[in-house]
């Protein structure tokens, strides 16, 4: 059950009642009669992945035209006028058995048919052995939030769910999706902050988990946390991962814990391999005293990059295939056996094999580089690609695939209801590797 945080929250009394309720308030504004809506209605509604799923079944079944159902996902959920507005805190229970703890912030003047930005932000402080309880206060100064123009989440992390491990990357896109649910929300607008610790979460998402952010901020802290085999860190850092997404940073002149001169190096590093980082250096220690004067170069920084659903480059590297596999429509399911490391760094240790991909879409032309892997998927959107023409797939310089493709209601749901995106939206896929046969060397 939700609970109201502070007596100072500018809601009327029965807003606070509605507040307990929030994230069970059904999306669609009246029921909806035809079978079809129905069922949508259903698939919209359910609150986790496993029932999206079962919901695509009733989807399935009524036999609808793939174009219809394309534009009805596209279109997404009628979300009701009187969505509670304030700040409240949530719970939930992760894979892990885990509780985790989270507050919202949505702006007093909520309006249901504009599109919200999101920003998460990750507090410092991981060492508490326990997880926050009730009202517990651990970002300092929610009041710096109220009433902005977005909707602000601030989940919570401990010794036994710090933010460099692979149940807080499930809980963050998890929340994201419950607050999908009740509001409108800006897919491509959706940003992750950090301060001190919370930033080296910042950049553990940067390096691992980067499908469903426009943007990374990470303010004093460093990148070098995720080196530190004490940490704990879940999984291994790869530099070419980083240059899928911007970076803003901010960095004490006099911090005591990570002074700029020594976050500097790694910045070089980042935008060597194509990083685009903006490093800002301000007076000052370990404290966020500046953030009221960076306050508009940050809004700026939002303004200028909103997410690209579907990136025509991207670049993917990872050693594991247990969540970490995934980069926006690429899916690399297998590592070559004895394969070596595609891209060795010097900043962050190595300890076995992993496999990287490279993807260019030029039109219906995909040229793919890729090094250790032994099996991949596409996901092909009609966003993307023109599915009345072959497509042609060529990797390492050789043609894999020269076809058309047809559109398919079942991978069309069936990813829909893993990304609960409207603007991510794949027709087809096609799956290399394994038994897949080689064709002729493609023309250079």
């Amino acid at each position: 059950m939700t609970q109201v945080l502070s007596s100072q929250m500018r809601l009327r009394v029965a807003s606070a009642v509605v507040l307990a309720v929030s994230f069970s308030l059904p999306t669609c504004a009246q029921s909806p009669e035809k079978p079809l809506d129905r069922a949508l209605t259903e698939f919209f509604d359910a609150d986790n992945l496993e029932r999206r799923v079962s919901a695509t079944k009733s989807i399935l079944a009524l036999d609808s035209d793939f174009e219809t159902l394309r534009s009805k996902l596209r279109s997404g959920r009628i979300y009701t006028e009187n969505a509670p507005t304030g700040r409240f805190e949530e719970s939930r229970k992760g894979r892990d058995g885990l509780w985790h703890r989270y507050v919202v912030l949505v702006p007093d003047d909520y309006d249901h048919e504009k599109a919200y930005s999101v920003c998460f932000y990750l507090h410092g402080g991981v060492n508490r052995t326990q997880p926050w309880g009730k009202g517990g206060n651990w970002w300092r100064h929610f009041d710096r939030f109220d009433n902005a123009e977005q909707i602000s989440v601030f989940p919570a992390a401990w010794t036994g769910a710090p933010w460099w491990q692979r149940s807080q990357i499930e809980n963050l896109e998890a929340i994201l999706n419950r607050v999908k649910r009740s509001y409108h929300v800006d897919e491509n607008r959706v940003y992750l902050f950090g301060v001190s610790d919370g930033a080296a979460g910042v950049y553990y998402h940067a390096f691992k988990a980067p499908t469903i952010w426009a943007g990374f901020f990470a303010f004093i802290g460093h990148p070098a946390v995720l080196a530190n085999p004490a940490t704990g860190v879940d999984a291994e850092m790869f530099l070419s991962n980083l240059a899928n997404k911007p970076l803003y940073v901010v960095s004490g002149e006099e911090d005591r814990l990570y002074p700029s001169a020594r976050v500097a190096p790694f910045i070089d590093e980042f935008r060597k391999v194509g990083t685009e980082v903006d490093f800002r250096v301000v007076p000052g220690g370990h404290n966020t005293r500046w953030w009221s004067q960076e306050a508009a170069a940050i809004e700026e920084f939002m303004a200028l990059h909103s997410r690209e659903p579907l990136p025509d480059e991207l670049t993917w590297e990872t050693e594991r295939i247990d969540g970490f596999e995934r980069f926006h429509w690429l899916v690399i399911e297998a590592l070559a056996p004895g394969g070596g490391i595609s891209h060795p760094s010097h900043l962050f240790p190595h300890s076995g094999r992993s496999g990287r991909i490279s993807l260019a879409r030029n039109g219906n032309r995909i040229e793919v580089d890729s090094i250790g892997v032994e099996r991949y998927r596409l996901l092909l959107s009609l966003e993307q690609f023109d599915f009345e023409a072959p497509i042609q797939v060529v990797e390492n310089g050789v043609i894999r695939f020269a076809d058309k493709v047809q559109p398919n209601r079942e991978v069309l749901l069936r990813w829909a209801a893993i990304d609960d995106d409207r603007t991510m939206l794949f027709g087809a896929e096609l799956a290399f590797g394994g038994d897949i046969e080689v064709s002729e060397q493609a023309p250079r």
